[in-house]
C-alpha cells in the first residue's frame, strides 16, 4: 500500500486512522496543523455514527464512555410544555441497529484513541504533505466562512449527577436551547442571535443556572452551514469539518466526519491503481450526502428560530400534531439520516 498522512487531531481525524488501518494501510502519517473550529465539549452521535464506531471495533469502549438517553423531547422554554416527543434507547437501537448516545468529547478521543501513527517531525504545510505522501487526508482546515449570524453558548452542569433520561430542545421567542446529558454532566447549549440572547424571565426557571453559567463558544451562520464546494484535490482529500461544519441545531452533523473516515479508507483501498479515481467517488458520494445534511439543518434552524407569533404558533402545532399523532411518520422523516448504513454500502 501507498503512504498516507492524516492532517488533524480530531474525531475525525482519529477514525480516518483506524479505518485506514482497516483498509491495509499501514505507512501512516500524522501531523496536527490545529484546528481552526473548535469542538463542543460533548456531543450526540446518532446512530449512523455509533455504527461506524463499532465496525472499527471500538463498539464496547465506546459502550463505556456513553450516556443512551431514551426519549427526545421539544418543550416550550418558558412554561416548559411539552409539545413532542419521541422514543430513543432500544427503539432506536432495534430500528436501526446501533445505538444513540451523548458522550464527552475527550471521552469520544479516548474511544479512538489506538496509538498516533508516525508524527512528522515538524509540523508541515498540507502542500508539503501532499508531496511527500500519495494522499493527504485533511479534518481540520475550515471551510470558506460565512457571515455570522448567530452565537452559541455552553453551559455543563454537574451538582446533580444523576443524568437526564430526556435530550430536550427549548424553543423560545428568536431562540433555542438544547440540553442532554452525558455520564459526567448535563450540558447546555443556547442559539440566539449575536448578542441578543434574551433575557432570564423567558426562560423556565430550570435553565437559569445554566443560562447564568453560560459562556460564547462559537459564532455561525444558522441558515447556511460552511460547505466546502471541492472535496478533494489532486492527491488531497477534505473530511469532518473541513468539508462539512455541520450545526448545534442538529448535533449529529457535528460528527459526520466519521462516514467520511469510513467511506475515504475504502476508496483508498478500492482504488489502490487509480488514487485520483478513488478520491474523485469520494467527494462525488459524500458531498451529495453532506448537501442533503445541510439543507436540513437550515430547515431545521429557520424552524427553531422564528420570530414573528404567528409563525411560532404554527411551528408549535405542526409540531404537537406530527409526533404526537402521527409517530410513525415522524420517525420516517428522520430514517434517510440514522438509518444511513456507510458499512453496507462502502466495504
Amino acid at each position: 500500500m501507498y503512504p498516507v498522512a492524516i492532517a488533524g487531531n480530531d474525531v475525525t481525524a482519529r477514525a480516518a486512522v483506524l479505518a485506514c488501518r482497516n483498509s491495509g494501510i499501514e505507512e501512516i502519517s500524522w501531523v496536527d496543523p490545529g484546528s481552526a473550529m473548535e469542538s463542543l465539549p460533548a456531543t450526540t452521535l446518532s446512530a449512523n455514527l455509533t455504527r461506524v464506531i463499532h465496525a472499527l471495533g471500538r463498539g464496547n469502549a465506546l459502550a463505556q464512555s456513553s450516556y443512551a438517553p431514551d426519549r427526545e423531547q421539544v418543550r416550550l422554554a418558558r412554561s416548559a410544555y411539552l409539545l413532542s416527543e419521541l422514543p430513543l434507547g432500544r427503539f432506536i437501537e432495534q430500528r436501526y441497529g446501533a445505538p444513540h448516545i451523548n458522550i464527552e468529547t475527550q471521552a469520544l478521543l479516548e474511544v479512538l484513541d489506538a496509538g498516533k501513527p508516525a508524527q512528522c517531525e515538524a509540523p508541515l504545510a498540507i502542500d508539503e504533505l501532499a508531496d511527500q505522501h500519495s494522499v493527504v487526508l485533511v479534518t481540520t482546515a475550515a471551510p470558506q466562512q460565512t457571515t455570522p449570524t448567530h452565537e452559541l453558548r455552553h453551559a455543563a452542569i454537574t451538582k446533580d449527577r444523576q443524568p437526564n433520561h430526556a435530550n430536550i430542545t427549548w424553543l423560545g421567542r428568536g431562540c433555542v436551547a438544547f440540553q442532554f446529558s452525558t455520564l459526567q454532566a448535563t450540558h447546555y447549549l443556547f442559539s440566539a442571535p449575536i448578542n441578543q440572547l434574551p433575557a432570564a424571565q423567558h426562560w423556565h426557571p430550570s435553565l437559569h443556572d445554566a443560562l447564568n453559567a453560560a459562556t460564547r463558544v462559537a459564532t455561525f451562520n444558522a441558515y447556511e452551514p460552511l460547505l466546502q464546494e471541492d472535496w478533494y484535490t489532486t492527491n488531497i482529500a477534505f473530511l469532518g469539518q473541513a468539508a462539512f461544519a455541520g450545526s448545534a441545531h442538529q448535533r449529529e452533523t457535528l460528527s459526520l466526519g466519521l462516514e467520511d473516515a469510513w467511506v475515504a479508507s475504502r476508496m483508498l483501498e478500492n482504488y489502490e491503481e487509480d488514487i485520483v479515481d478513488g478520491l474523485r467517488e469520494y467527494g462525488k458520494y459524500r458531498r451529495a450526502r453532506a448537501r442533503r445534511v445541510a439543507g436540513n439543518v437550515t430547515e431545521i434552524a429557520t424552524a427553531h428560530l422564528h420570530a414573528s407569533p404567528w409563525s411560532r404558533l404554527t411551528r408549535h402545532i405542526n409540531t404537537a400534531v406530527s409526533t404526537r399523532f402521527l409517530p410513525e411518520i415522524a420517525m420516517q422523516r428522520i430514517d434517510w439520516l440514522y438509518g444511513f448504513d456507510c458499512i453496507k454500502g462502502f466495504r
